[in-house]
């Protein structure tokens, strides 16, 4: 059983200003210290003032608090969650949409395309000297 922070009686709440548990005699949203803007004993300037202390601006330190909006990163082709980064265009892509070599699937078949036509150059090239070649010997 917890107690109140001020008498031996079982807690019912917790403070929201401070965090201290109080029973239903000392408190109801905030403690009777927090509600009444007198902490007997306390030296800080937060706790002594000529009006109420109310739960201030910011969320009290052990509440939890509320986190940023947050979207998890989502693929480039089907909106699904991603885990990865293409090296080559930067973009997110799930799994099922990863290419080779850590690319997306889309650099993946570009970069293909660019090997095909690497390849295709080279015999041609080749393929003239070739030509070149036998018709040199004649």
């Amino acid at each position: 059983m917890q107690t109140c922070h001020a008498c031996p009686e079982e807690a019912v709440g917790r403070c929201y200003t401070c965090g201290e548990l109080f029973c239903a005699r000392h408190g109801d949203v905030n403690c009777y210290r927090c509600a009444s803007a007198i902490a007997e004993g306390d030296p800080r300037p937060d706790r002594i003032s000529a009006q109420r202390l109310g739960n201030g601006s910011r969320p009290a330190w052990w509440r939890p608090q509320e986190a940023e909006d947050y979207e998890p990163p989502a693929c480039y082709e089907c909106k699904g969650l991603a885990r990865q980064v293409c090296g080559h265009c930067g973009s997110v892509y799930c799994l099922q949409h990863a290419g080779s070599g850590g690319l997306c699937a889309a650099c993946s078949r570009s970069s293909y395309f660019g090997l095909v036509t690497l390849v295709s150059i080279i015999v041609v090239i080749g393929g003239l000297m070739l030509v070149g070649w036998f018709v040199g010997w004649n």
